[in-house]
């Protein structure tokens, strides 16, 4: 987990306000890796992961010129799939979640050589071995690139556990993926 800041072009929201589709595709493009993944972990399910992203994306282009500079907009798009999701939960359209048997799930996990289907099947994998709040801190600081200071702001979490959660959660998936690699050897 790397941990690098997802970077927008400055402007580059302002653009898509203007309609400008190049700028949408540009922002799609930056950001559609590390939002599936944080919308994967709010929905624990493949297909309404697709369909939270897909909304989130829809809002974004609709409301982009309600964006005011003020720090990352990853967070601001984060807040809008968040709140799209809560409002699924809410009116109770179509978000299930899906409980997955660890036993059933064990593969060869190598992050350099599988596709993007793939990639989708192992998050939604490894995101069965953690709790809710070891995801949330894994998404948004290894994948999204929030510094812990705004992880631990943003999930209203002391800075120490924010950091002790997240180490514990890496160790925890890197154990997983080279036990899944020990069993694929044999």
């Amino acid at each position: 987990m790397s941990g690098q800041r997802v970077k927008f072009p400055p402007g580059l929201i302002e653009r898509v306000a203007e309609g400008n589709i190049q700028a949408f595709e540009e922002l799609y493009t930056v950001s559609y890796k590390p939002m599936y993944a944080f919308c994967l972990s709010l929905t624990m399910n493949h297909e309404d992961a697709e369909d939270l992203l897909q909304d989130t994306y829809i809002r974004v282009r609709n409301a982009a010129h309600l964006y005011r500079e003020q720090g990352n907009p990853m967070a601001w798009i984060m807040k809008i799939a968040q709140n799209l999701f809560r409002m699924k939960l809410r009116d109770g359209r179509g978000v299930q979640t899906e409980v997955f048997d660890n036993e059933d799930h064990q593969k060869e996990l190598s992050f350099d050589q599988i596709s993007d289907v793939d990639n989708r099947l192992l998050l939604e994998e490894l995101f069965c071995h953690l709790s809710e709040e070891e995801r949330n801190i894994v998404i948004l600081h290894g994948l999204i690139g929030l510094k812990f200071q705004e992880v631990a702001e943003k999930e209203n979490k002391p800075l120490g556990t924010v950091i002790t959660k997240y180490q514990r959660a890496v160790k925890r998936l890197q154990h997983i993926i080279n036990n899944g690699r020990k069993e694929a050897d044999k």
